[in-house]
């Protein structure tokens, strides 16, 4: 008669089992704040070098200063130069939704959908007052300015208290252990900082291309198409599918072939982006598997929506460092 296999579980164990459920089902609650708070850290994680950098010449409070004052420089450049322009555009995109569906003969969807239109036709109809309106204090533009403000507060906060952060964060580990803590921390940072810079370097090159190509078409809305490229470079994969995909139907409006000629513009960039831009700079920032970035970016999905699809690379990224550097990692919380 075979012998019987006892396991003893203590209680200590249990309880310990459920504080850690418990904890990760506290960050769910929580995972709007958390996102922020990473958000946080990959502003931190990108502009950390350049004041690490500058500060050898003018000190680290005048660093952070120059960086905050030359990223409100470019913000305002942008808001001065593209918003107006991008926002006419979008009106005038809203306000042919209509005659463009029309146009693309979705007579058989309209037929089933008939909300669809009637819609379509009260958003355009409520378009001028909603973009005469952008600046009125609802509870959503406060919502975004607050969230906005506190991002940038906490990143200032990070950026002038990097070393106090260090060694409070090492200060939670034995003393032989710190050093080991330490090096994690900063490994994690640099490769998080490292897509952050590059993804917006990547960004910008698509939307210049795709404003210049489509311009040169004469595509309607070319800037908000172009805009919306370079955004949707922060989500790979499908990303570039959908600005694609818009664009070659606004283009369908004007005839097939402009549609055509569209899809081979955004061809061209992708290859161009692949073969150049994506080796150079991100593969060598991430530098975990295609199939990995698809699964995070459809758990992001999921948790978070479009954010956690812009989030999700990061954090893949981040994992990666954790499991390369696991043996580390369990010899920092070893009892040894």
């Amino acid at each position: 008669m075979p012998e019987k296999v006892k396991f003893e579980i203590s209680t200590w164990t249990v309880v310990k089992v459920i504080l850690v459920i418990l904890g990760f089902y506290f960050l769910f609650l929580v995972r709007d704040i958390v996102a922020l708070f990473f958000i946080v850290l990959i502003l931190t994680a990108t502009f950390l070098p350049v004041v690490n950098t500058w500060q050898k010449y003018v000190g680290r409070v005048v660093a952070i200063i120059g960086l905050f004052l030359i990223l409100a420089a470019v913000i305002f450049g942008v808001v001065y130069i593209i918003i107006p322009p991008l926002v006419a555009q979008t009106s005038l995109l809203v306000q042919g939704i209509p005659e463009y569906l029309n146009h693309l003969n979705f007579v058989s969807l309209k037929s089933h959908i008939p909300n669809i239109q009637s819609t379509l036709d009260n958003l355009a109809s409520n378009l001028g007052t909603v973009t005469s309106n952008l600046f009125s204090f609802t509870a959503g533009v406060i919502s975004v300015i607050f969230a906005v403000l506190m991002v940038l507060i906490l990143t200032l906060y990070f950026l002038i208290s990097e070393q106090d952060i260090k060694k409070f964060v090492s200060s939670l580990f034995a003393e032989n252990r710190r050093d080991d803590a330490i090096f994690v921390i900063n490994k994690i940072m640099a490769k998080v900082g490292s897509w952050f810079r590059g993804q917006m370097l990547l960004g910008l090159t698509v939307f210049v291309l795709d404003f210049i190509g489509l311009s040169i078409l004469q595509v309607p809305y070319a800037l908000i198409l172009a805009v919306i490229s370079g955004l949707l470079e922060l989500i790979p994969t499908i990303g570039p599918i959908v600005a694609g995909t818009t664009s070659a139907l606004i283009a369908l409006t004007i005839s097939p072939w402009m549609a055509l000629f569209v899809i081979i513009l955004y061809l061209i960039v992708s290859l161009l982006e692949n073969a150049f831009l994506i080796p150079k700079i991100m593969q060598k920032a991430i530098g975990i598997s295609p199939i990995i970035i698809l699964l995070a970016l459809l758990v992001g999905v999921k948790l978070m929506g479009i954010v956690g699809a812009v989030l999700s690379i990061p954090l893949a990224a981040s994992l990666s460092v954790i499991v390369i550097e696991w043996p580390t990692i369990t010899k920092i919380f070893s009892k040894e």
